[in-house]
């Protein structure tokens, strides 16, 4: 399975490569965090079965796939996760907005509005109106696996043909 197994790397590599390239020119990838954590395995067992995994940390798949708010579903609509009765923590807000480089501000009547206050607001905006998908992950896998399907089924017709060989030989 030698020629499946690299048909299967290189479909990783494309598509984790891809995912964060897309999450960095969107800007959703503030820390680091969440694109260094993209990766795959392949692991091809003794039966000749295969299977190929991606992993990325927790949080991955809700700004892949977006959320619904509690108020409105208009930016996700069509999400598996929803907010209902809990907002985001404000802990993760709050290390975002200071890696995003958000200053305390004022407001219309000149005053000052704390970043406390400012993580608050936007957390009460995510539950109640959700998040965006941003598809980095979904669109850069859709667009590698336009091109596997030929690749994969010649290099497993290629293993076959390998292990058929190897099989007579042993008969005979």
């Amino acid at each position: 399975m030698q020629q499946t197994e690299k048909v299967l790397n290189a479909f990783g590599n494309k598509v984790v490569n891809t995912a964060r390239g897309i999450l960095n020119a969107q800007g959703k990838n503030a820390s680091g965090d969440l694109g260094s954590s993209l990766g795959y395995v392949v692991h091809v067992y003794d039966s000749g079965a295969i299977e190929m995994d991606f992993v990325a940390m927790g949080y991955a798949d809700i700004v892949d796939k977006g959320a619904r708010g509690s108020k409105s579903s208009a930016k996700a609509p069509r999400s598996p996760y929803k907010y209902t009765n809990k907002q985001p923590p404000a802990n993760v807000i709050d290390k975002w907005v200071v890696r995003k480089g958000l200053k305390s501000v004022r407001d219309s009547k000149g005053k000052f509005i704390k970043r406390k206050s400012i993580v608050f607001a936007i957390a009460r905006s995510i539950k109640l109106y959700g998040i965006k998908p941003s598809n980095f992950f979904s669109d850069a896998f859709n667009v590698a696996y336009r091109e596997l399907p030929k690749q994969f089924i010649k290099a497993y017709a290629n293993d076959a043909q390998k292990f058929l060989k190897f099989v007579s030989k042993e008969i005979n």
